[in-house]
């Protein structure tokens, strides 16, 4: 995969509190994905989703986009991790 070119902006409020948002996101979901709960799993998954569409949509801000896409197509592919070690 390769590395982002897109960094967040930390002098803007708005990418600082995103950011912490994404880290907590994301560590919750890798503590589902040690402890094989594919539900908790998912549910972090919809919420990084979540997190694109805020700000896509109400920040119209493309790199936090950007961003919030890269965790979610990160948090997908541990699940598919997973399923296929479980397969």
């Amino acid at each position: 995969m390769a590395n982002s070119t897109v960094q967040f902006d930390l002098t803007n409020p708005q990418h600082v509190a995103m950011r912490k948002l994404m880290t907590d996101i994301y560590s919750r979901h890798t503590e589902a994905f040690t402890a094989g709960v594919n539900d908790t799993m998912k549910r972090y998954q919809g919420m990084a989703q979540g997190l694109e569409k805020v700000a896509l949509h109400v920040l119209a801000d493309h790199v936090l986009h950007t961003l919030c896409f890269e965790l979610s197509c990160a948090l997908y592919a541990q699940q598919e991790c997973l399923q296929e070690v479980a397969a």
